[in-house]
């Protein structure tokens, strides 16, 4: 009897080692990956579920750096999505044929990427780690895994308010769950990452994302963890834009609404090639059924005037109306039947300042340009900022001159200062 709980005790010390050895044999092949390294286990459990390919057949290159394009392939990879789903591509620089492009168009198509403003993926630009806690999420939405979130971590860290808008709740959540945890020190938001540093963030979501790969996810078991909150409720009267699947089938992939909105509310977001900073108009819903109200279109597939169809692009469009027309209400929808989203916005009457009356005093205008105000409720030509600290008065009205009479035949047009000594032209011909 002792022989043969002998026997058995060697035959599991056998099997156990074969599952070590088995287990190491996807990172032992790297000679830059070496045992005992932080990400050794990371990058053996990144290569050995097919997340990760190496650079070659004997280097990982953990120090390499990782593009939007290899991030997003590795997600792709992690799902086990058909390549020959995805065909085409949504954005104007990934091209439908290279390696990364089904990936891309497979979170694109999801709802898990957006892009980076003018129809753009940006591919081959580092992904920030900012970005990465914004993917992830995504995704964990999609695949409708744990979304809980402690709050207030990101105060824990010296540079928590340096994490853009759009991906503070992302981040917060990734730090909940381990995924990302700080640099130095600090959360590093706009910082990129290593192959090593994403096979390590692959590694420690691996539990949390473990639905990702199924046809069907479901919900995950809620954890007990008393350091995890159940993420807020969303608050009723919270701006939302209404949205069917109707529209929804009807939009680009990279048209986001709860993003458009964000990005109205709150400005610059993830996307590097806008500045703006967001509107100080206010939301309100009623203006659908008011009269004397702007409507501003875009975003609609049949918009062949404009190539930016983006969500930051959409935004950046409504920002600039409700900015030039210096309006104080607005209210975003999308349209049923043309497929697009619809701005609603009210040009605020206000009393004019001293500087704009000081301008007004100095145009030395043809009586057959008149000046009116519904060009703010219309889609009218425009032209600004014209700053006064810039121009002084009477630089302001000369510029004015110059637009009305030499660059337009203008019969029309109307001035707003939406902030002080900032000033905008609006003109029809």
């Amino acid at each position: 009897m002792k022989k043969r709980w002998i026997a058995i005790l060697l035959a599991l010390l056998i099997g156990m080692s074969l599952l070590t050895v088995n287990a190491s044999a996807a990172a032992e092949k790297f000679t830059d990956v070496k045992p005992g390294a932080w990400y050794y286990t990371a990058v053996d459990y990144a290569v050995g579920e097919k997340l990760f390919n190496g650079t070659s057949a004997t280097t990982f290159s953990p120090n390499g750096a990782m593009t939007r394009g290899m991030f997003v392939t590795v997600l792709g990879n992690k799902a086990k999505i058909d390549l020959k789903d995805y065909p085409t591509s949504s954005f104007s620089d990934v091209k439908a044929g290279v390696w990364y492009a089904p990936h891309v168009e497979w979170a694109a198509q999801n709802g898990i990427v957006n892009g980076t403003g003018g129809g753009k993926f940006s591919p081959d630009k580092s992904v920030t780690r900012e970005q990465m806690a914004v993917i992830l999420y995504n995704y964990a939405k999609f695949t409708n895994c744990d979304l809980t979130v402690r709050a207030g971590l990101l105060e824990q860290f010296p540079d928590g308010n340096k994490v853009s808008g759009y991906a503070k709740y992302p981040m917060e959540w990734a730090i909940t769950h381990g995924i990302i945890n700080g640099n130095g020190g600090k959360l590093d938001p706009s910082g990129t990452a290593t192959r090593a540093q994403v096979a390590q963030i692959f590694y420690s979501s691996r539990e949390l994302l473990a639905n990702g790969g199924s046809e069907n996810p479901q919900p995950p078991t809620p954890s007990p963890s008393p350091d995890v909150t159940p993420s807020p409720s969303p608050v009723p009267d919270a701006p939302k834009i209404p949205i069917t699947d109707e529209v929804r089938a009807k939009l680009k992939p990279n048209q986001d609404p709860e993003k458009i909105l964000d990005y109205v509310l709150n400005g610059k977001n993830d996307d590097p090639t806008f500045s703006f900073d967001g509107t100080t108009a206010k939301w309100k819903p009623k203006l659908v059924e008011q009269p004397n109200i702007g409507v501003k279109p875009l975003g609609s597939r049949e918009d062949v005037e404009d190539d930016m169809r983006s969500s930051a692009a959409i935004a950046h469009g409504f920002v600039k109306m409700l900015t030039r027309t210096a309006s104080d209400f607005f209210y975003i929808i999308a349209d049923e039947k043309a497929g697009c989203f619809l701005l609603f916005y009210h040009p605020a009457d206000v009393e004019d300042s001293a500087q704009m009356r000081e301008i007004k005093s100095l145009l030395n205008l043809p009586d057959s340009i008149q000046y009116d105000r519904s060009l703010c409720y219309e889609g009218a030509g425009w032209a600004g900022p014209l700053r006064l600290e810039l121009y002084g008065a009477q630089g302001i009205a000369e510029k004015i001159e110059y637009y009305l009479t030499d660059m337009h035949t203008a019969i029309q047009y109307y001035l707003t200062e939406p902030e002080p000594g900032v000033f905008y032209l609006l003109y029809g011909e």
